[in-house]
């Protein structure tokens, strides 16, 4: 159950602390603005992707270089570009702590998925297909792209703190 207050959210959680292993109850203070800009950066940055991945490497790397390396060419491009979005989120954010940058990368992680299963399943895609990207093995590169969705705003936001963003 979570409470709105003016532009932040409360959501009970439950924090483990190691004092006699006692479960205590911790209240989560999510930043609601940023939170907000979050989902539209991850919205532009899903427009962007599209373009990556039906354009360049659908249209100009496979017909070149062929089907694995057209996907690692697109998920390098999608890890710079997921690095660029989180840059530019943390440029337009007034403020933000570290709760906030890992908020932001679990909200893209999760609505990446929920876009790229979703959307698969609508087009018929079959399971077997679709777990092939994962296969890190055979050199793909889904599951390093995805860690860049959950990482790329708590690394930005370490390298460049809050009060720097707006200075550059």
């Amino acid at each position: 159950m979570a409470f709105n207050h003016g532009n932040t959210y409360v959501i009970p959680g439950l924090k483990i602390f190691s004092n006699n292993s006692l479960f205590f109850l911790k209240v989560i203070v999510l930043n609601a603005e940023f939170l907000k800009l979050g989902v539209r950066a991850w919205l532009m940055q899903i427009l962007v992707a599209g373009f990556n991945f039906f354009i360049l490497m659908n249209l100009i790397y496979q017909p070149l270089w062929g089907e694995l390396i057209a996907h690692q060419i697109g998920m390098i491009t999608r890890i710079i570009i997921n690095f660029v979005f989180a840059y530019l989120l943390l440029m337009h954010a007034d403020e933000y702590n570290t709760e906030d940058l890992i908020s932001v990368g679990v909200l893209w992680l999760v609505l990446t998925l929920i876009f790229e299963w979703g959307g698969s399943f609508v087009l018929g895609r079959p399971v077997e297909e679709i777990l092939i990207g994962w296969n890190i093995f055979a050199g793909y590169m889904w599951p390093y792209m995805l860690l860049s969705y959950l990482l790329a705003p708590i690394i930005v936001g370490k390298i460049i703190p809050p009060n720097r963003v707006k200075a550059l």
